[in-house]
């Protein structure tokens, strides 16, 4: 007789086929990517000193930025070193780039590309260069300590770095008025260490969620100035920058997926105590 009884509606939506809940996933990734739905975004203390320290430098101050991070963090990285290059350009600051990590060159370039889109006016070896990448780690940060040009002997897109305008007024890390690394790994301990202790220049990191926590000690120490901590950090800068882009929509994205798992939680256990009330009630029924 059990064997031929209908499942109960309970039954049956604990039951449910995986392929329903992933398309609902699916869905609450796409739409808010599509339609962005502006959820509120609270800017962070950390965060807000990367933005204030940019945006009350003098014109024409000298920034270096290290892309130290290659597709894999991409998501989560790419967003926020936009963001901040966005504010540099906006702000009229010199801009000097390093990639630590070879995979970071191609990432680097198209961020450049993309910038020159938007401000045509901005030239290179004029108002930035791009050093590009280096094999060496913390031996190539001590030696920018010393020179770009005689590190980086030609930049990027294969031109002499020696006879450059900027460089002729920013050619080593001492020189810069602030720093900004963009990092997936262990790379920004050497910036720390080797480079920003020895010449005391200021120094900011934009990071990944999973690598923010070993980041934070330094910020206490104040061997840091501030901290872009994943996707959350990203669009926190891109609400200051007041130009919302990709973080901004993914987080939308992010919160609407957080907010279905904790309704499918919620609803699997009420329905699993439904469940064994209905087998109680079956019972005491001689069922």
């Amino acid at each position: 007789m059990d064997k031929e009884r209908k499942p109960s509606f309970v039954e049956r939506f604990l039951q449910m086929d995986r392929r329903i809940i992933y398309t609902l996933v699916a869905l609450a990734v796409a739409i808010p990517l599509l339609f962005p739905m502006g959820l509120p975004i609270k800017v962070t203390p950390e965060v807000r000193s990367v933005y204030d320290t940019i945006e009350n430098l003098p014109a024409g101050s000298n920034i270096l930025m290290s892309v130290d991070f290659d597709p894999a963090s991409q998501p989560e990285l790419y967003p926020m070193m936009k963001s901040v290059m966005r504010h540099v350009v906006r702000k009229g600051h010199k801009l000097a780039i390093t990639v630590l990590w070879p995979n970071g060159v191609n990432l680097a370039a198209q961020c450049i590309e993309e910038l020159k889109l938007e401000f045509p006016e901005w030239t290179n070896t004029v108002d930035y260069v791009f050093l590009g990448y280096q094999v060496g780690g913390a031996i190539v940060i001590m030696s920018v300590g010393n020179s770009f040009s005689e590190t980086f002997p030609k930049d990027y897109y294969g031109q002499s770095t020696a006879g450059m305008p900027i460089i002729k007024e920013f050619n080593k890390l001492g020189e810069a008025d602030y720093m900004v690394m963009f990092e997936a790994g262990n790379s920004g301990d050497w910036w720390i260490v080797y480079g920003t202790e020895v010449h005391d220049v200021p120094v900011a990191g934009g990071v990944t969620a999973v690598v923010a926590p070993q980041y934070y000690p330094y910020l206490q120490a104040k061997q840091l100035n501030g901290i872009i901590g994943g996707l959350k950090g990203a669009a926190e800068y891109e609400k200051l920058t007041e130009v919302p882009a990709l973080a901004t929509s993914a987080m939308d994205s992010q919160s609407m997926v957080h907010a279905l798992i904790f309704v499918a939680i919620v609803l699997a256990n009420i329905f699993a105590l439904m469940l064994v009330a209905e087998k109680r009630r079956r019972a005491q029924e001689g069922r």
